[in-house]
């Protein structure tokens, strides 16, 4: 599994105490042992970000220049929330789904990323190309809903640290592999 330079270098750092160069690219070509991974991604987590991220529900989507996700982003749009799931109204974009209490992946797609030059490399895409997915949160459970291709510890331990999951003392987390349409993408098609 690979993660970001950024998570790379302050790995690192920690583990060794050098700081690496940012002038070059190191980890598309370090294959992590899962050992490793859970390491790193604890640091990301906790002590690289040097914050806690509030709990939230919300969705996502893993964006990725490689076809095969080995160097990945996840681009969330998250709702914070209390352990019931009950938003606390700080969140920056409407609520658009059908109910009013989530969001809608194609209306955000529309509306939020495709509108963003920051975005500008994923945005040319239709909003079902990349893996996506969605966190839910109730009675102080969550539930991570997720595309299978993405169904793997580096991408289920990101989600954990971009929605709170994992500092929030949430009582269980279930991870549910859904290979209906609705979540399909483009490592789906024939």
């Amino acid at each position: 599994m690979i993660i970001t330079d950024k998570g790379f270098r302050c790995w690192y750092k920690k583990e060794y105490g050098i700081e690496l160069p940012k002038d070059r690219y190191y980890g598309i070509d370090y294959q992590w042992s899962d050992e490793e991974l859970k390491a790193a991604l604890e640091v990301l987590g906790n002590k690289c970000t040097n914050e806690e991220k509030q709990l939230s529900s919300g969705i996502f989507w893993v964006v990725s220049i490689f076809d095969d996700l080995s160097y990945f982003e996840l681009l969330t749009f998250n709702i914070p929330c209390d352990f019931n799931g009950t938003p606390n109204n700080t969140h920056s974009v409407k609520l658009n789904s059908k109910n009013g209490k989530t969001y809608n992946h194609k209306k955000i797609w529309e509306d939020e990323v495709k509108k963003n030059s920051n975005y500008d490399f994923f945005n040319k895409k239709s909003y079902d190309y990349y893996p996506r997915g969605r966190v839910e949160i109730s009675r102080n459970r969550a539930i991570i809903y997720l595309n299978p291709n993405t169904n793997k510890l580096g991408f289920i331990e990101k989600i954990k640290v971009e929605f709170g999951l994992s500092n929030n003392n949430i009582s269980e987390i279930r991870v549910i592999s859904d290979g209906s349409e609705h979540y399909k993408c483009f490592l789906d098609m024939d």
